[in-house]
């Protein structure tokens, strides 16, 4: 179960800041270039994505195997997919899920 500072710095990365976008803002981005009939699904795959993320980056910093670095490297990769359409923007969010998986998965 999350700690109340954990719970805290969850919020944060979903909603963000004055300074920073949180991952609310980041999900309507990429929803943005993703065909209308499939948003329902890709909205539901970055929800859980953003879960998985959020609950890791939440972590005390010095056990966290997601830091800001890596959220800014990320986020730089889906601005990059956004702009070279919609196909390149559904892979780079399955990257990023496979990648984040394959570093939780390390122990």
């Amino acid at each position: 179960m999350a700690t109340k500072e954990e719970q805290m710095w969850f919020r944060r990365f979903y909603e963000g800041t004055m300074l920073i976008k949180g991952w609310k803002h980041r999900m309507n981005e990429i929803l943005q270039v993703i065909p209308p009939a499939d948003r329902e699904e890709m909205k539901e795959f970055l929800e859980k994505l953003g879960d998985k993320l959020g609950w890791e980056w939440a972590k005390d910093k010095k056990t966290t195997r997601i830091d800001n670095a890596l959220l800014l490297k990320w986020g730089e990769d889906l601005k990059r997919a956004r702009d070279k359409g919609p196909a390149a923007m559904v892979a780079e969010v399955y990257r990023l899920d496979a990648e984040v998986d394959d570093i939780l998965s390390k122990t």
